[in-house]
Formats: structure tokens, sequence, C-alpha cells
């Protein structure tokens, strides 16, 4: 319908050539920009999805949960001690025996209490 009022306005000299190409370029440029719409719209679902899977694997492959806190460690008195030795047991001329020692290496006696504390 647009067609045939346009050749027919142009039959009637309403319209120049002038005018005619102008009205073409006008829609070749509006289509191109369509186009090129088109593609960053694919584009930005393409990369929001591609972001979604992402954040998504990588909750799967390390969640919360999952992670480990670090051991807790006490500073005591024989800290010092053991300082420089790199294991867990006092050194021997400590004064304190295996039988007095904990699995850290602090003397169970002289471990404050939660009161003292």
């Amino acid at each position: 319908m647009a067609r045939s009022t346009a050749a027919v306005a142009a039959l009637r000299g309403e319209l120049t050539a002038q005018d005619i190409r102008k009205l073409a370029r006008r829609k070749a440029r509006r289509a191109r920009r369509g186009r090129a719409f088109k593609r960053l719209m694919v584009v930005g679902v393409v990369a929001g999805g591609v972001a979604a899977v992402w954040k998504w694997w990588e909750k799967q492959s390390s969640p919360d949960w999952l992670v480990e806190p670090p051991a807790a460690t006490e500073v005591g008195e024989d800290a010092a001690v053991m300082e420089g030795t790199g294991s867990a047991e006092p050194k021997a001329g400590a004064g304190a025996t295996a039988a007095q020692t904990d699995t850290q290496g602090t003397s169970s006696e002289a471990a404050p209490s939660d009161e003292e504390r």
C-alpha cells in the first residue's frame, strides 16, 4: 500500500528523485541500526548467561561449608621454648616431662583455666 501510494505520488510529480533517495537511505540506515541492536542484545544475553553459569559453577566447586577454617592456635608459656625447635614438643631442658605435656606441647599444669582468663 505504501509503495503504491509512493509510486502514484512520484507519477504526479509530488515526489522528486532526491526525496525517494532520501527515504531509501533512511530506510537502509534504520535497518542497519536494527540489525546492530539485535546483535548487541544477543551478545548481552549470551554474556549474562555465561556469567550466571560461571557463578553457579564456582559455587558448586567450592561451597562455603566445604572450606575448613584454619586450626586454632593458643599461645602458652612454652611458646617461647618451642619457637626455634619446629616440633610440637618442648625441649628436654625446659623442665617439663612427657607426662605433663599434652599434644600441643604445652604443660597441662601451666594452661590457665577459663576462670583465670
